[in-house]
């Protein structure tokens, strides 16, 4: 997808963004900062400015580091990485960047994959779940070279983190990949936002993308009736049966059954990005820009010299079984914008965003502004 039909696409949400809150007669703005934004600390959050682009988050199962995906792009012109993030020393370390050449000894993805995505690698979604076997497995979804899920493995969970590839799983011809997480005895699910053809006036009301299952037996089969409009973050329940999809052109999480796709329950939420467990997995945390942005918004959102996304969010929290939504954090005053996805570790909040050089660390147990 061109820079210029992706903008398009961010600017398209924004547009049901806004309808939305003139509906309601709610103020809709970009938030007060230029996005020269100093690395200091503001209220009860502190920005981690040593980061590129961390779009995703997942948290390790020694509740103090953090994996991060620093994103490149769409398109697969720019790399990006995999990074550890310590938080205890909050020292960054990376994981992996695709110049691997170590090949695996064993191969979690389609059979066809047998090499490493290379130095064009360039992560998105990621999703960190326990296979059955009791091994730790990363799904990422992935951009440069190829549009396809990576698998890896993460080990040496209790000394210094490692992440070995494990292979991969390549989407079809014309399919943009977003978000990814694990299902049962080895399937996923991947969220098709639209397709890399897709035009900036392409019809808001025609179904742009799906979810899709993945095994390794029968590749990528599309969710039943799981059509929508610029899909975008999902989760999986635990066992497997239940799916919380994003679909940000409709303002919307939809709880589906994952075999037939019937849509259990539904919320509106305004333009949500990723939406991801808490560490106790009690609760779904979700991103949601609540500004307005054209698309020079966020063509400066894309430039390498900006530290800071000018874009006001919020991160709310969503019962799984009601869906009945609260508001964790909304700061437009914060130095940080643009966030696209909130990790809830105790009375901690990690924040990260497409475009920026930091993640937002929030105490919650402090009051804010």
């Amino acid at each position: 997808m061109k820079i210029r039909d992706l903008l398009a696409s961010f600017s398209l949400l924004f547009f049901f963004v806004d309808a939305g809150a003139l509906a309601e007669n709610t103020p809709v703005s970009v938030t007060g900062y230029s996005g020269e934004v100093q690395c200091q600390k503001y209220a009860n959050t502190t920005p981690l400015c040593f980061f590129s682009n961390p779009e995703d988050l997942a948290l390790l199962p020694d509740k103090e580091t953090l994996l991060v995906s620093e994103f490149g792009d769409n398109h697969g012109t720019e790399p990006g990485a995999l990074v550890f993030y310590d938080i205890t020393t909050q020292t960054r370390r990376l994981g992996y960047s695709g110049d691997s050449h170590e090949q695996p000894t064993e191969y979690w993805g389609d059979k066809s994959c047998e090499d490493p995505p290379g130095t064009v690698f360039s992560p998105h979604g990621i999703d960190l779940s326990q296979r059955a076997d009791g091994r730790w497995q990363l799904l990422v979804v992935q951009h440069g070279g190829r549009e396809s899920i990576e698998f890896f493995e993460l080990v040496d969970t209790d000394r210094v983190p490692r992440l070995l590839w494990r292979g991969c799983a390549v989407a079809s011809e014309d399919t943009s990949l977003n978000s990814v997480a694990a299902g049962r005895d080895g399937e996923l699910f991947a969220t098709k936002m639209q397709s890399t053809s897709s035009s900036w006036n392409a019809d808001p009301g025609s179904p742009s993308g799906l979810v899709y299952r993945w095994s390794k037996r029968s590749g990528f089969d599309p969710v039943p009736r799981s059509e929508g409009h610029m899909l975008n973050g999902i989760a999986a329940s635990k066992d497997g049966k239940t799916l919380f999809v994003v679909y940000s052109g409709e303002n919307l999480v939809k709880k589906i059954d994952a075999q037939s796709g019937e849509v259990l329950d539904s919320a509106v939420v305004k333009s949500v990005d990723n939406i991801k467990w808490s560490a106790d997995a009690q609760v779904l945390v979700a991103a949601s820009f609540t500004g307005s942005a054209s698309v020079d918004d966020f063509a400066r959102c894309t430039s390498a010299e900006l530290g800071v996304c000018p874009i006001a969010f919020s991160i709310v929290e969503l019962n799984p079984g009601s869906l009945e939504e609260q508001t964790l954090f909304y700061d437009p005053n914060a130095p940080m914008g643009a966030g696209t996805v909130g990790l809830k570790v105790g009375s901690t909040l990690f924040i990260g965003t497409f475009s920026g050089n930091r993640i937002l660390q929030v105490d919650m147990a402090e009051p804010g502004h």
